[in-house]
Order: C-alpha cells, then structure tokens, then sequence
C-alpha cells in the first residue's frame, strides 16, 4: 500500500512533487531498511524556498538547520549586545583609543596604569565604563558607596572574575583564592578555626629570626661599601624564608643562598603579571607554545613536587606516631605548621583534605603570603624613610615598648601596643595597597544606590587603588598623613573607604591576614626600629573590644541553647509544643531547634 501526501495549499508545482515521494511501511515488516526510502525523498525540490530546483538531502537540511541556529545566535548576541550598550549609557566613558580596540592599548606599563586609574577616580568620581574591544564592557568603580552592592553581594551573584584570575589555576589549583561554590565554603569552615592566635602566637619567633639574617645581611652589604639596595628583593625573600618554616617547617636559607624552589616561587609570580599585559596569549594553548609558557610549566612542576614531597613525608610520619602523640611532640616544640594543620583538619562529616587540596592551599599561603607583605612592608619603609619625623616617632614607640627588656625582640602582645605604627602602616596601605584591583562579573542585574544598573554579563574591576586615591574619598589623596587613621577621623568614613586586602564574603582568609598581622621588621640598638604589621584590626584597642563582644553574644546565645536543649528532651516534643502554645511564646531558637532537613538532620549549636 502507498500513501500520498495530500493537498498541502501550496504551490501546485510543489503538491505535484510531493505526490511523488511514497513511504512503503511494509518493506520495513519485510525486513527492508527505512533508509531505502532516500533516493525517493532527494526527489523533493526545495523551489519554494527560493533554491530552485536543487534536490534536498539530509545534509543538506542538516546544514540548513545549522545556519538557522547560528543565525539566531548571532541575532541573540546582537540585540543583547545592543541593549547591553543601551543600558551602559548611564555610565560615563573616558575617551576611546578607537572604536575597534575600544579603551585596549592606552596603558602601556603598571605604573602608567597606577597614574590612569588615579586620573579616573578624580574625573569620574565613583565609577565609569571601559571597553576592551567594541563588545566586551567593564565597569571600573572606585567609590564606597558603588562598592558595596558589588563586593558584598552573594558569590553566586558576583563571582570572581574567571578570566581574571584563571592564568594562577595551573599553579595554585583550587585553593581558597580560586575555588567557588560549595567547596570554597566548606575549606572556609575547615581551616578557620586552624589560625586561632594561640597558633600564630608561636610564628613571631619565626618572623624575629628571619628579620634579623636580613638586618645582618644589610649591615654586611653596607660594611661592604653598597649605598644602594632593592628593598623588595631583599624582603621578598625574607617573607619566603618566614613562609617556609610557617608552611613546611623547611629553613631553605634562601636569604644567604639560592633555592630552586623560592626562585621558582618568584619567576611564577612574574610570569602571571606579564602574561595579563599581553592579550595574545591569554589563550591556554597559544601561551605554552611560548618561552615563557615552558618556563611556567617547569616552575609549576618544581613547586607542585616540592610541596608534595613535604605532604607525603608528614603523612608517613604521622601513622608511626599517632595523632596524639605528634601533637604532643609538636607541642613541645611549639612548631604546628600549616602542613600539619591541613593534615589534621576535618569536615563535619569527618572527612580530610586531599593531597591535592592541601597542596593546593599551601600553594596559595605561599603565594598570597610573600608578595602581598613583601610589597606592603617596602612601601611602608619607604614611606617612613620619605618621612624622618614619623619614622622618628615610631621608633620612639617601639623603644619605649622595648624598654629594660633582654632579649629586645618583638613579641604577639606587644602589637597592640604601636597605635601610632598602626597608623603609618595603614597610611602607607592606603598609598601603595598591595593588592590594587579585584574582579568580579556579575550573573545578574546589579542596583547601584543611585538607581544605576550593572547589567548580567558585565564585568567589574574594583579599583582598591583608585578608591584610595579618590579625592571625594580622601582629601589630598597623594598626601602621606598617618593622621587619617585616628580613631576620631575614621568615625564618619566609609568601612570600604580603606581595603587594601578586600572586603565582603570572598575576602583574604584569615590567616592571611594574620600573617600580615605579624611581619616584624625590627632594627637593633642605634639602628631605625621599625615593625611591619599590615593589618592590625584585631590587635588594636577595637579589635580587641570587638572580640570581647563577639565573647560575650556568643556565651549568652550558647547559654540559651544549651538550657533549650536540656529542657527539650525532658518535656518531649509535643509536650514542650503545647507548652510553648499555651503560652503562644514559641520563639526563634525553639523554630531552630526544632527544624530538620530532608534527611532529618538538625541544626548544630554552632549553626543556631
């Protein structure tokens, strides 16, 4: 039996053809393939969409149906394109170089870059847009109150920038810095509780020793007849030597000699910035083709093994000795380092770190850890050397603190005690902030307080540099005055104001900070004492009250729940509900105690 097609309504030079193509569905029964229908179906000419009488085959729909596609994307791409560029007219635009290379091309150094985004801040005054390309738009912000709704959005809403930061991934895997999600939240967890100060209290020794084989090293240099040296490069390796016995408990004394692993350490840091300033190869696979992409590699895998090798021989050492007892000898010794600490840590559920997520961490303590306090403890001993009378009152500061004390070394609760330190230092952050800029794209719409719209798909550059240097911000920004950061002159000033290490949910983790926190740079007897604190929030008076605070809400909430849940199992749950109903006083922590999730797990103390 054959089955015409019927009267379609079209053309009758198409009805014709199509009486033509039959389907015979019992060939099929008789085992005849489907495909034996083509030939028939090539018949069908394709004239009424205008291609004459060419034959349709397959493929030739197939590539049809592609272009189709294709053409509906790119139509997408434009009118999102176009409504994009719609919405960003609200923001002003500093003069392009072209309308093909947009913005792209106009800084041609760091510094000339510094001096651009500083110009910004002062014409713009808290944010404008900058293109890379004609379709790709930035927008650049530099003012408190447009930082905000950006930097302490939710990470789902405003992650970090992915092209931004994926040139450090090969190197430092998925550390705190570079993860998201899930796992960047339970690391978070996991390794907050690892730099309690009783932990750190033990690492200013540490630093202590490594600041004075660099003081002896400079009056050595000097003896010698050098009246020249390069603060950052002595001070780099300083803030290496440091992480390393903080990190491994390894004294590679790269200060006095080379090491394989702390030049390698140094060259990965530059071959990440230099490879940001030229755009041909952001691209993975054109940029391990390069010199320089060879070299990455080489030095990715020279600090991959070093770090691995430390992992696997701590990990053979603690089975012999058993937890306990490599807590105790490592007690002893007050010498826990972070190795040990990601070694010992766990999840809720009892789970430890990979090999892998170890190294990873380690990698970026190492990385975040030395060029962020090598950077800032330069700017500050310049600052301080630009400035005799400051530097003058430090050092009165520290000697009045080290006062009748042998041996005359820095210790962790004496930091609280430099208020006028902590302003200079904070002072010199604000100038020269280690960290300048941090990206992030938004993945939805984003209100800024003045009714301004970031639309979905637009990246971000937070310009801590520029916020610092804003003179809507800070009045004669270029000004070096300690004096800003009085307790009484930072009352009315923006938190946001002054971040040289970032804010909001995805800034630097806390042991970050608190390495910072402890750097000492201290020169003897008649020599300039100077310390290097970086951030002293929590060493400083406030700091302390805040966490007096935090002390005190934490007890009476913990004294709440603890009374709850004694109550609770006496009573019964429902007779403890019909008391509460009762008395129609059932309360927040009695919804939280109560609640349970889809596998009816509550919520820990903690989490209530």
């Amino acid at each position: 039996m054959s089955l015409s097609l019927p009267s379609c309504g079209l053309s009758p030079s198409v009805c014709e053809q199509s009486r033509d193509l039959t389907f015979l569905p019992h060939s099929w029964v008789s085992g005849a393939h489907p495909l034996s229908a083509l030939p028939r179906m090539s018949q069908l000419s394709l004239s009424w969409l205008g291609l004459g009488q060419l034959a349709a085959s397959p493929w030739l729909l197939l590539l049809l149906a592609g272009a189709t596609w294709l053409l509906a994307r790119v139509l997408a791409w434009s009118y999102s394109l176009y409504d994009n560029c719609c919405r960003l007219r609200c923001f002003p635009q500093p003069p392009k170089r072209n309308w093909l290379w947009g913005h792209v091309g106009l800084i041609q150094s760091s510094e000339e870059g510094l001096l651009y985004t500083q110009d910004l801040a002062s014409t713009y005054g808290d944010v404008c847009c900058w293109w890379v390309g004609p379709w790709h738009a930035v927008i650049r912000i530099f003012h408190p109150t447009c930082i905000k709704p950006v930097l302490f959005a939710p990470a789902a809403i405003a992650p970090k920038d992915k092209v931004f930061y994926s040139f450090l991934k090969p190197w430092l895997g998925d550390g705190l810095l570079l993860s998201a999600g899930d796992k960047w939240s339970s690391h978070r967890h996991m390794l907050t509780p690892a730099f309690h100060f009783n932990i750190l209290k033990p690492y200013v020794k540490i630093f202590n020793g490594s600041v004075n084989v660099m003081h002896a090293k400079w009056k050595r240099l000097v003896s010698e007849g050098r009246t020249h040296l390069d603060m950052f490069e002595h001070i780099s390796l300083m803030t290496l030597d440091s992480l390393q016995k903080c990190v491994f408990s390894f004294d590679s004394n790269c200060q006095e000699k080379s090491s394989e692993y702390i030049a390698a350490i140094l060259d990965l840091s530059a071959l990440v910035a230099k490879r940001h300033q030229q755009i041909l190869v952001h691209t993975d696979f054109l940029y391990y083709l390069t010199p320089d992409g060879q070299r990455f590699r080489r030095a990715c895998r020279l600090v991959h093994n070093f770090t691995d090798a430390v992992i696997q021989e701590r990990r053979r050492t603690l089975p012999s000795q058993g937890v306990d007892d490599f807590l105790q000898a490592k007690a002893k010794n007050k010498t826990l380092d972070f190795i040990d600490v990601l070694l010992l840590t766990k999840d809720k559920d009892g789970k430890q770190l990979s090999d892998e997520d170890i190294r990873a961490e380690a990698d970026t303590f190492m990385f975040e850890g030395h060029d962020t306090t090598a950077s800032g403890l330069s700017w500050v001993l310049y600052n301080l050397a630009k400035h005799p009378e400051y530097q003058e009152r430090c050092r009165q500061e520290v000697q009045e603190l080290l006062r009748d004390r042998e041996p005359q070394e820095i210790e962790w609760d004496d930091l609280a005690q430099l208020p006028f330190l902590t302003m200079c230092i904070k002072e010199s952050l604000r100038l020269h902030p280690p960290v300048t800029v941090i990206s992030r794209c938004c993945t939805q719409d984003t209100v800024l307080p003045d009714g301004r719209v970031i639309p979905k798909g637009v990246i971000c550059l937070i310009s801590i540099f520029g916020t610092h240097h804003n003179p809507s911000v800070w009045p004669d920004p270029e000004v070096y005055n300690p004096f800003r950061f009085d307790p009484e002159n930072m009352k009315e000033r923006s938190p946001l104001a002054f971040i040289p290490f970032s804010a909001g949910p995805r800034k630097p983790s806390e042991y970050i900070a608190a390495i910072l926190d402890l750097s000492a740079l201290v020169a003897k007897r008649h020599q300039q004492i100077l310390v290097h604190t970086d951030f002293l929030y929590y060493l400083t008076p406030d700091g302390q009250r805040f966490r007096r605070a935090c002390r005190l809400v934490h007890n009476f909430t913990d004294a709440v729940i603890q009374e709850r849940r004694r109550t609770l199992p006496d009573q019964g749950v429902d007779d403890f509900l019909q008391a509460k109903a009762k008395n129609k006083t059932l309360d927040f922590i009695d919804v939280l105690l109560l609640t349970k999730d889809e596998d009816g797990e509550q919520l820990s103390d903690e989490d209530i």
